[in-house]
């Protein structure tokens, strides 16, 4: 008995021990755990503070914004209702970021513009939309400025040869320019305009012509006054190809006459080329033959073709049934 006690006893202190060990290992492990908790909150904490205060440092910078509540096309018109304002932080904010509505509604949209998109002063326009009818017209029939450059504006006008001269196209900005020829937009109602007058420069031996502005950010935007002749309108419904013949002619004396004026400057050097250019433009107006000053030599500026022109001219205008409709 006293062996069995004496194993049981021996039994017993061993468990209480193992226990006494795993109890410390356990407890080790939970003081362990409890610190890397809290070691983890403090940090938390701290992160959730340092969020806390940079959040506000937005806030106080936060800019005032407008985004778009729909999808609104290119060209299209944003009204006071298709604006939501929003703050975007000082840090993301761009330097053109539009903060008053009255800078935004009532513009157009320059490009597509998806819903959410916050604006900026590069996406809109104040201008008016750009007309559909708006076109890009190439010219060659205008006698121009010799210190003409692209991005001028003119004024393109018409002069007949009894003196009458009318604005024709009203600043007009050049949006290209290579040698004699010019492009300028256009609307519908100018492109009309434009082939009457060419058709008519043809027809009458009126002479087409720019003239730039002296302060085009000040001066105000002229009336055209040139009116679209009647006859030559019918003229032009009756045979569509008109125009075209027009201007291929006009263009045609235009180079002529400017091939003679450079000739005549490289003989002259003290003729400037703009009275060299329309003594030509007069002379072949009246239907005259110009002397050359150096040489003392009539010259006739190909007379066949010049006659083929009139006839044909003639020809056109009996067709309309009168012979000058500009006579007063």
């Amino acid at each position: 008995m006293s062996k069995l006690r004496k194993s049981s006893k021996q039994k017993l202190y061993a468990g209480c021990i193992g226990a006494g060990i795993v109890g410390i290992i356990f407890a080790g492990y939970l003081m362990v755990n409890i610190h890397q908790m809290n070691e983890v909150r403090k940090q938390a904490e701290v992160e959730a503070e340092l969020k806390w205060k940079v959040y506000e440092q937005e806030q106080r910078t936060a800019k005032k914004g407008w985004a778009v509540v729909r999808d609104i096309s290119p060209g299209e018109q944003i009204a006071s209702n298709d604006l939501k304002g929003i703050k975007v932080p000082g840090s993301q904010a761009p330097s053109n970021l539009l903060a008053n509505k009255s800078e935004v509604s009532g513009t157009t949209a320059k490009i597509e513009l998806k819903k959410g998109s916050v604006l900026t002063s590069s996406m809109i326009t104040a201008d008016e939309p750009t007309p559909k009818d708006l076109r890009n017209r190439e010219l060659k029939v205008v006698v121009l400025p010799n210190s003409l450059k692209s991005g001028d504006e003119v004024d393109i006008r018409i002069q007949f040869p009894t003196g009458q001269d009318y604005i024709l196209l009203s600043k007009k900005k050049i949006s290209r320019l290579e040698g004699p020829i010019v492009w300028v937009t256009l609307n519908e109602q100018e492109i009309l305009s434009l082939s009457s007058a060419i058709v008519d420069a043809y027809l009458h031996k009126a002479s087409i012509y720019a003239l730039t502005y002296v302060d085009p950010q000040f001066q105000p935007k002229a009336i055209p006054t040139y009116p679209p002749n009647a006859q030559v309108l019918a003229l032009m419904n009756s045979d569509p190809n008109l125009i075209h013949i027009a201007e291929q002619k006009l263009s045609k004396q235009l180079r002529g006459s400017l091939e003679n004026a450079i000739n005549s400057s490289n003989s002259v050097i003290s003729t400037p080329v703009e009275r060299s250019l329309s003594e030509e433009i007069a002379a072949q107006h009246a239907g005259a033959t110009i002397e050359n000053p150096t040489s003392g030599i009539d010259v006739t500026r190909n007379e066949y073709e010049n006659e083929q022109d009139h006839q044909e001219q003639t020809k056109i205008l009996t067709q309309g049934g009168s012979s000058d409709p500009y006579a007063k």
